[in-house]
């Protein structure tokens, strides 16, 4: 039987404030392209401040040869508490939620996936389940890094 869904969860711990972090999370289309992200495009496509209904279109680079678009859209939103995203895009979709808790050092971030592969790719979905976990949890890593160095 192949799985419906594909289930992830990592956390990170941040030594930066929680407004700081949760900020960086909201805008997230600012920093787009940074060196070596699987994310090298991440646009805002609706006008104004992020919240409910704010859509994104990111273009993923998954390998050397595979590139591909997504539309995410904000399903979810809690100032300085939680992130919410629908989003659908190279034969897949899915949600993601971001939750941000104030710890004696900083913030941790927890990121619970969800994806749901469609027609052929429901077949690869051991091979995208081991990918898409080094990947997403290399990504989160990467935001630690960079927003302890600012």
């Amino acid at each position: 039987m192949l799985p419906g869904k594909l289930n992830f969860e990592f956390s990170v711990d941040i030594k930066r404030p929680v407004a700081d972090v949760f900020a960086f999370f909201r805008d997230i289309e600012r920093h787009a392209g940074q060196p070596g992200t699987v994310v090298p495009v991440y646009d805002k496509i609706t006008p104004g401040p992020a919240g409910l209904g704010t859509r994104y279109r990111e273009v993923v680079q998954i390998a050397p040869l595979i590139r591909g678009e997504i539309i995410t859209v904000v399903t979810g939103y809690e100032e300085n508490r939680r992130l919410v995203y629908f989003f659908s895009g190279m034969g897949m979709d899915g949600e993601l939620t971001y939750s941000f808790e104030s710890t004696r050092l900083g913030t941790r971030v927890t990121q619970k996936q969800v994806l749901r592969p469609g027609g052929f790719l429901r077949l690869l979905a051991p091979l995208i389940q081991i990918t898409f976990y080094r990947m997403a949890g290399r990504r989160l890593n990467e935001i630690r890094d960079l927003l302890e160095r600012e």
